[in-house]
């Protein structure tokens, strides 16, 4: 399942919800399309039309491949950053903010001009160096995470301590909310009206 509000520990805030590249596809796209060229081809050639029945099997492993890279998610809270994976049954990781000593990013030449790469957490745990492969913008990620992960450590960012959003940051969150279709454009259009109008 996708990550929702009802995910958040109490006083926890959804800062950057992150996926891998769709780049990951690449192989059971060219598969399907393989397999679809060489059915193609031996049906017209045999005139034998059921032999194109065949092809369900590649469609179903790219819808299960699909369906993995829609489920997988890096999410970045104001407290803790968490890896989400899994169709059938769900798996996540968890590293508090506190507990990220270090954070880094990785990306080929291929990888900066397609905008994917690695982040990686080295944690003050038994996990050790956790790695993140094909991000998708992964320099913002790990930007996201450090921003974080300093105001979190901060004498006044900590934990216990609230702080009122922003007016913008609100904004950004309930346009967060209309892209995970949470609400309707029509309460986000309404809600950030009536920001505006505190302004």
């Amino acid at each position: 399942m996708s990550f929702t509000k009802e995910q958040l520990l109490p006083g926890e805030n959804l800062i950057f919800l992150a996926r891998q590249h769709p780049l990951v596809l690449f192989r059971p796209v060219l598969l399907n399309l393989v397999t679809l060229g060489i059915l193609v081809a031996l049906s017209i050639e045999l005139a034998k039309a059921w032999i194109m029945a065949f092809y369900i099997v590649p469609l179903l492993y790219f819808l299960w491949e699909y369906l993995e890279w829609r489920r997988r998610e890096y999410i970045l809270t104001d407290h803790r950053v968490v890896r989400q994976e899994g169709v059938l049954s769900v798996s996540s990781f968890d590293a508090s903010l506190d507990k990220i000593n270090n954070v880094f990013h990785q990306q080929t030449l291929i990888g900066r001009l397609l905008r994917y790469g690695q982040v990686g957490l080295e944690t003050a745990s038994e996990q050790g160096t956790t790695v993140f492969d094909f991000l998708s913008k992964p320099l913002d990620f790990k930007n996201a995470i450090v921003r974080q992960r300093e105001l979190y450590r901060s004498p006044a960012g900590g934990p216990n301590v609230s702080h009122p959003p922003s007016i913008p940051q609100l904004i950004e969150e309930l346009a967060s909310l209309r892209d995970r279709n949470l609400i309707t454009e029509a309460e986000f259009e309404a809600k950030k009206r009536s920001l505006l109008d505190k302004i």
